[in-house]
């Protein structure tokens, strides 16, 4: 998501205090590697119009940054009646852009955030609504603003990799626990974690491991981002893969289908006959989908598929649901 136009509403006597703390946005904006411009129009009534144009890299670092630095509550250190422009300005201001910006948006802790009654990492704003995937962001936040050094980013991501694998396997805490490789293997089997994804919690721990033991260092800062971008789609996929997973039923002119799950199918064509494999034997689809993940979101048997997914069939007409040939999409 690039930029973004937005309207928001105030006490018509705060005016020329938004007035002020969108300059205060503006000019923090400009510090970026992709400037932030923020241009703002006063419509009347209590109505401002916003445009923020500087793409991903600077509008949400930009937004995230003024928790992490505490930057707001600095500023709402500088204004007499504090509390009242906080309650009056900042909060409605600030939760419009980011309610509009982010999927975990923690809007509502805004106030005792700028208030410093919350540590700097708690409820930041961030695209991600899994628990690590959200603890993933904040660090890379903290690492890309340079809050933070890159072995130390290293040394942080490979502790909430461990902790998020050891859960997923159902570790119990305080059990020794296998060594990272088997860790990588168990998880594989157990949990959504493909190809790309453990290439790179492999990378991250040899990065870490090989640094402790003075065999490797961190190279570069774009090695850093191209790792950085990998675990992005990959936490962001299982937002998208855990939602998909309570969904289970489709609702169609009032009546209700159950979806139907990977290795559910039936493997027929539009003549109702079996498929045949090479040897000209019918296959066994579910024997088959006990082996492989589905081809295009990944899930294993007994799954939903996610959402998009050109495998997942069409619980009313047996089609394929991203085509929308019966029209259930359509509710």
């Amino acid at each position: 998501m690039a930029g973004y136009d937005q309207r928001v509403k105030v006490k018509t006597k705060f005016k020329e205090e938004t007035k002020k703390f969108f300059k205060f946005l503006q000019r923090v904006g400009k510090k970026y590697s992709q400037p932030v411009r923020i241009n703002f129009r006063y419509l009347g009534r209590g109505y401002f119009y916003i445009v923020i144009d500087g793409g991903t890299g600077g509008i949400d670092a930009l937004l995230q940054e003024l928790l992490l630095n505490r930057g707001l509550y600095y500023y709402a250190c500088t204004l007499e009646n504090k509390r009242v422009i906080i309650q009056n300005v900042i909060i409605p201001v600030f939760r419009e852009l980011v309610d509009e910006r982010f999927e975990n948006s923690h809007s509502r802790f805004l106030r005792k955030h700028i208030l410093g009654k919350y540590a700097q990492t708690d409820f930041i704003p961030t695209g991600i609504k899994n628990k690590y995937g959200y603890l993933f962001e904040v660090l890379f936040r903290k690492w890309d603003l340079k809050m933070v050094s890159d072995k130390d980013y290293i040394l942080d991501l490979d502790a909430v990799i461990q902790r998020f694998i050891l859960e997923k396997i159902g570790h119990i805490p305080g059990e020794k626990s296998p060594n990272f490789s088997n860790l990588l293997g168990k998880v594989k089997k157990t949990y959504m974690v493909g190809k790309e994804a453990s290439s790179t919690f492999a990378t991250i721990h040899q990065m870490r491991t090989g640094d402790l033991h003075r065999l490797s260092s961190v190279k570069t800062r774009e090695d850093l981002y191209t790792i950085s971008y990998s675990l992005f789609r990959y936490f962001s996929y299982l937002d998208d893969f855990e939602e998909a997973q309570k969904c289970k039923t489709i609702s169609w002119k009032g009546k209700k289908y159950r979806r139907i799950k990977y290795g559910d199918e039936k493997a027929i064509d539009e003549k109702g006959n079996p498929y045949l494999d090479e040897t000209g034997k019918p296959i066994d689809w579910a024997k088959e989908t006990e082996k492989r993940n589905c081809h295009d979101c990944e899930v294993k048997k007994g799954q939903y598929h996610v959402e998009g997914c050109d495998a997942e069939v069409c619980p009313r007409c047996g089609g394929q649901m991203i085509g929308y040939d019966c029209g259930l999409p359509d509710e």
